[in-house]
């Protein structure tokens, strides 16, 4: 008998629902939140995207290493940090946005997560000092970038990562 060597798309979400499947849930997480919403491999590769970022993270993620800074360092240290835990992750970005993560599993095996980020939590200061570092602009220009970001309560958000943990885990199983 041949041996099975595992693949890429062994160790996929998509393994657990097709890609449409997954842009529903998608599609239906943003309008709740309206926030945008991804699915990432095990490796934080983007399999699927849905929504629309705020004014300041799409200058944020305009500028690569910016990009790398702001969006990729938050995205690998709440991965592992959901990964550790096996619970979603909620924290800020490092200009104060926030971004949750939903890990996803089969068995042992982390597959890749659900993550939804863009927006500013309620009653927490922005970084206009960070964003006009990493923009090259003015203060005053970063604070209205930030003044436009929509906001959402912790709990609204927190409340919102234990439902979709129940309603994925649903729709997989």
């Amino acid at each position: 008998m041949a041996e099975h060597k595992d693949t890429e798309q062994d160790w996929s979400p998509l393994k657990l629902l097709p890609q449409e499947s997954w842009a529903q849930l998608l599609r239906e997480l943003s309008q709740e939140l309206g926030m945008v919403a991804t699915l990432v491999d095990s490796r934080g590769n983007i399999l699927v995207h849905v929504g629309d970022y705020t004014d300041v993270c799409i200058r944020v993620r305009n500028r690569p290493e910016s990009l790398t800074f702001v969006c990729g360092q938050t995205s690998q240290a709440l991965m592992k940090q959901a990964e550790k835990i096996r619970q979603p992750v909620v924290d800020l970005c490092q200009i104060g946005l926030c971004k949750m993560i939903i890990p996803l599993y089969q068995g042992d095996v982390i597959l890749g997560a659900v993550a939804a980020c863009s927006r500013a939590l309620a009653g927490e200061d922005l970084d206009a000092f960070m964003v006009a570092q990493e923009l090259g602009i003015s203060e005053k220009e970063a604070e209205e970038l930030l003044g436009s970001a929509p906001r959402i309560e912790e709990e609204d958000l927190r409340g919102a990562a234990r439902k979709w943990v129940e309603k994925i885990k649903n729709m997989t199983n």
